[in-house]
């Protein structure tokens, strides 16, 4: 396992923070469009209360749960595969050290 700094750990938890934050909105993003749709008349307000529930229910349960790892490393490898992260995002040292746990 690969040994990190403190510094590279405080980095870790940052870009973790920020995948989470990201990962987070992109299902907001989703959500707030069943809003425009009801704000439109396109969508009950059963319906967009539905939608409501299953996001709490399922995409903000699921994404707090992975993030609530104390394995920063690993989260923010799964978010550069994902594309969640950019590489130029992270440090190109702390880049090279998470590579060799995973193939990104």
């Amino acid at each position: 396992m690969a040994e990190y700094s403190k510094k590279e750990r405080v980095e870790l938890r940052r870009l973790a923070s920020q995948a989470y934050e990201r990962e987070l909105g992109s299902h907001l993003a989703e959500l707030d469009k069943s809003f425009s749709e009801w704000r439109n008349g396109t969508l009950s307000s059963s319906d967009l209360s539905q939608k409501i529930h299953e996001f709490h229910q399922h995409a903000a349960r699921d994404v707090w749960s992975m993030y609530q790892t104390p394995h920063e490393a690993m989260l923010v490898t799964r978010a550069l595969e994902l594309g969640i992260l950019r590489d130029a995002e992270v440090p190109a040292t702390l880049r090279e050290k998470l590579k060799a746990k995973a193939v990104f």
